[in-house]
């Protein structure tokens, strides 16, 4: 399988199967050591990503859409429920050769009730 494909496929199951069905069981096979978190809520490596992902259980989300680059992929999404309101996400991970994930970085806004435009944040 071509690397492309492989990142798309973790990608895949990262939001369908880890946040949407809540298997955070599947996390240590999508991720690859030592991995790197951005986000200044979490510690680097899968462990507190794991412990965050148990206490939630499920994080329902939709998949916007999804931009591959070598070996970075940038996802848009749509969280509708995150802490009790609607967000609109831009995850940034960067791959090893297999196809896992090594790096993460996101961007997270909530959707606000009214915009002073007609376009959407999706």
């Amino acid at each position: 399988m071509q690397t492309r494909h492989k990142i798309e496929h973790t990608l895949r199951t990262l939001y369908d199967q880890v946040f949407n069905a809540g298997r955070g069981d599947l996390l240590p096979t999508l991720i690859a050591g030592p991995y790197v978190q951005h986000n200044p809520l979490f510690p680097n490596g899968p462990e507190p990503l794991m412990g965050f992902l148990k206490s939630a259980g499920r994080l329902p989300c939709e998949i916007k859409r999804i931009a591959i680059d070598d070996l970075l992929a940038f996802v848009h999404v749509r969280y509708p429920s995150w802490a009790g309101q609607e967000h609109a996400a831009v995850d940034i991970f960067r791959f090893n050769e297999e196809g896992r994930i090594v790096e993460h970085w996101d961007v997270l806004q909530p959707v606000p009730q009214s915009a002073a435009n007609s376009n959407t944040m999706f």
